[in-house]
């Protein structure tokens, strides 16, 4: 598809979730359905139109612009504090808060060098190690405000633009943000011989339960981009009706990773472009970290070193025997979060493309997202991955996210849970499907 004028398509139960109105007193006329929330966002109505940059007009265009010429040209000063978190099983993960922006850049450059933990990579711009008092400092009993927890892209990092887009947007629109930076990633040092896949929901499920312990009064959104959205839909498919998040919102969602590895496989400019260059931070993740990966006989001299060309060799190599399996592709399709879609009760507003690099078009769980009522599938035909670049360097889609924040602080209850009577169908068959 080529083009700047995109249009939107959306997918949705007919009887969607009925979300609880602020001041209600808990009848169903004081409810608004979770379709009708999202019709009141400007630019996601079914069949609205939406314009982005006219140079870009290309899902390739689009996909090439937020991962390079993004990075350089477009500043979203944004500033982070960082802390490290250590699992209990093992490990440990970042996390990076959005701060204030400090009164001069040399102020920041000087609390950079301090809290810097010893034989760690230096930080991305913009970024320092907050203090064990600041530290303290974040956690809060009476704090009632929402805080929306980011996954990020596979290998990246609270230092992407198109992550530095949304924690600026929502900065801005008052709403605070944390991202959860991957073991590895973001230059965060790997401390035990373990990386991340697309089922490891043990670290999200962790720093949530961490969060709510710290802010007990606190709504949570949680946001997914890319790999980042298949972790986030797995585990609020595993959660199901315990999820602790209130609304969430998936980015360019590979939902069914084999047809998504398929498809940047069997495309010129997905295999000799997005694929090889993925498979490249990767493999510069495993090698910066290679001391300690090779404390585990899985990772061997050969396979620290060897320079992958794509996902899928990489997780032929390393990320399906890590987790026990044969095969990347039998990898992908325990993980592909399509099989977790339907048993989510947190109402989802997920956003994709048609024009994805990375994504197959036929991906996009149409279906799932019809027969599930908390769920609100918006499909569009431009936009290419995590892009949807418009004239002035935004993106439209981010630009949606953060408005679908606003209204459901502005609009629903967030002290009062969702209730529904639905639940997902279950095949006598399922124990046979090792999902």
């Amino acid at each position: 598809m080529v083009g700047f004028r995109g249009t939107v398509e959306q997918h949705h139960h007919k009887n969607t979730v009925q979300l609880p109105l602020k001041d209600s007193d808990g009848s169903a006329a004081a409810t608004i359905p979770l379709d009708k929330l999202v019709d009141s966002i400007e630019g996601l109505q079914d069949k609205s139109r939406f314009w982005l940059a006219p140079t870009l007009c290309h899902g390739a265009l689009q996909t090439m612009y937020i991962y390079g010429a993004a990075a350089d040209q477009v500043k979203f000063p944004v500033y982070y504090g960082r802390r490290v978190v250590e699992l209990p099983q093992g490990g440990v993960v970042s996390a990076d808060y959005v701060i204030p922006q400090p009164e001069s850049s040399e102020s920041f450059k000087k609390l950079v060098g301090e809290n810097f933990p010893e034989g760690w990579p230096k930080l991305h711009p913009r970024t320092r190690y907050l203090s064990p008092s600041e530290v303290d400092a974040l956690k809060s009993e009476t704090e009632t405000r929402p805080l929306v927890i980011i996954n990020h892209g596979l290998g990246g990092g609270s230092h992407e633009p198109v992550i530095r887009m949304l924690t600026s947007e929502l900065h801005d629109a008052g709403i605070d943000a944390v991202v959860l930076n991957s073991r590895g990633c973001s230059r965060t040092k790997l401390t035990t011989p373990e990386l991340f896949s697309g089922l490891a929901t043990e670290d999200l499920r962790y720093f949530t339960k961490l969060i709510q312990k710290e802010y007990p009064k606190r709504p949570l959104f949680g946001v997914g981009f890319s790999f980042g959205a298949t972790i986030l839909s797995n585990y609020l498919g595993e959660e199901a009706g315990d999820s602790p998040y209130v609304a969430a919102a998936v980015l360019s969602n590979p939902w069914d990773m084999v047809d998504s590895a398929y498809h940047i496989q069997h495309q010129l400019v997905g295999k000799y472009l997005f694929s090889d260059s993925i498979a490249f931070a990767l493999s510069r993740m495993v090698k910066s970290n290679r001391e300690t990966l090779s404390q585990s006989p899985l990772f061997t001299e050969e396979k620290i070193h060897k320079k992958y060309h794509s996902t899928v060799e990489f997780d032929n190599a390393i990320t399906a025997p890590e987790y026990g399996f044969q095969t990347a592709y039998q990898y992908y399709r325990a993980a592909s979060s399509v099989n977790r879609l339907l048993k989510i009760r947190t109402p989802l507003l997920a956003i994709n493309s048609s024009d994805d690099p990375v994504v197959g078009v036929y991906s996009i769980p149409n279906f799932e997202a019809e027969a599930n009522p908390y769920v609100v599938l918006i499909k569009t035909d431009l936009g290419g991955h995590l892009a949807f670049v418009q004239h002035d360097g935004k993106s439209w889609a981010v630009e949606r996210i953060v408005d679908y924040f606003k209204a459901f602080d502005k609009t629903v209850d967030l002290t009062k849970k969702v209730e529904s009577s639905y639940k997902p169908m279950v095949s006598k068959y399922v124990d046979k499907v090792h999902f």
